[in-house]
């Protein structure tokens, strides 16, 4: 049996091209709401302890599944769309991603792995070491799907196959998980999380199959040492040491600087990058951003897009379109601001190309 074809995708190639997204919607998923106190969100996991879901004597921690984002998004049937996952502990792949996403047409939206140290209470050291497990053993699929005209188009780059020692050791790597091992070892509860992980990926390798491209496997190349340091986020910030979401803003600001340099609007709702980058009335922002609401951001960042394109139809601006980026925690993604969210990236990416005044105002 052959090995699938891999698709080699230049980092240099993706900025030359003259695409460019109405909205990137980008969610750091830290699997909780940490900024107001570990509270169980619809991105914690299956029996993950948190102060609304503790593990206890009767019930361990939280009983539920982790909600699947991204791949429903792909059924929508929207125009043009791009749909990711991304993990810090491989920036190329990240980097690229988010470059081809905001040089791509229609919306986007992207789900970064986003490790937080004290919410799931592990040394800060050991981010980077966690988060890479993460997909080598099968938690943290990457993938991608580029909707065209409603037709989903599904590649991936790695952590497909679960690697059950490696899995083992990614749960006990974490306190949250820590009931599952002491006082005695929960077989049934860490086979079921294993379980349901196995047949989510055990979906996308059916979609692959079903949905994917001629060259399955996407490679990002990027020349990291040729990068300019982004110039979007000042160094200083209130994340927590080791703090998953301080990569993921790096290298997020990173592709975006090399993508649109300053001319660029963030959006950010209520969460833990918002409270840590926007301290005492001090931002640490070089560029336009704006903070609204977990309910909102994602149609706050719509509205800011689509009105500079009215406006470019118009007559009435003269300047280059910004690109936008909105920054999302679980509150704007997986539960109160879901419904906002689902709107504003069918809009942007059915909607407004859909509209010919507007789909070619750049």
């Amino acid at each position: 049996m052959s090995k699938p074809e891999r698709n080699i995708i230049n980092f240099d190639d993706i900025l030359a091209r003259s695409e460019k997204s109405n909205v990137l919607f980008f969610n750091y998923d830290n699997e909780a709401f940490m900024n107001t106190g570990i509270q169980e969100s619809g991105g914690t996991p299956p029996y993950a302890s948190t102060t609304t879901g503790p593990a206890g004597e009767k019930i361990p921690g939280k009983i539920g599944v982790k909600q699947d984002l991204v791949t429903p998004f792909a059924f929508y049937g929207t125009k043009k769309l791009f749909l990711a996952t991304v993990n810090p502990a491989y920036p190329n792949d990240f980097m690229g991603k988010v470059a081809d996403a905001l040089k791509s047409n229609g919306s986007a939206f992207i789900q970064a792995y986003s490790d937080c140290m004290r919410g799931w209470r592990h040394a800060a050291a050991d981010a980077l070491s966690i988060s890479k497990l993460a997909t080598d053993c099968g938690y943290w699929p990457l993938y991608t799907v580029r909707v065209e005209d409603g037709i989903p188009i599904f590649t991936y780059y790695r952590g497909l196959d679960i690697d059950k020692d490696k899995f083992v050791e990614y749960l006990k790597s974490m306190g949250k998980f820590k009931h599952l091992f002491k006082p005695k070892f929960m077989e049934k509860e860490i086979d079921e999380i294993i379980y349901l992980t196995e047949q989510r990926n055990n979906k996308l390798k059916g979609l692959i199959d079903q949905f994917g491209a001629e060259k399955p496997i996407d490679v990002y190349r990027v020349n990291r040492k040729k990068l300019q340091p982004q110039i979007h986020l000042q160094p200083g910030h209130g994340l927590c040491p080791g703090c998953g979401a301080g990569m993921v803003l790096n290298q997020m600001a990173t592709a975006a600087t090399a993508v649109a340099d300053t001319n660029i609007i963030y959006v950010n709702n209520t969460s833990c990058s918002e409270v840590s980058t926007s301290k005492d009335n001090v931002t640490s922002w070089n560029v336009p951003w704006v903070h609204h609401l977990f309910e909102s951001g994602a149609t706050v960042a719509e509205a800011i897009s689509t009105a500079k394109k009215i406006m470019k139809a118009k007559d009435l601006y003269s300047q280059e379109i910004p690109w936008i980026i909105h920054i999302a925690g679980d509150g704007s993604t997986y539960d109160i601001g879901f419904q906002f969210l689902k709107a504003a990236l069918i809009r942007t990416s059915s909607f407004v190309e859909m509209n010919e005044y507007l789909k070619n105002q750049k």
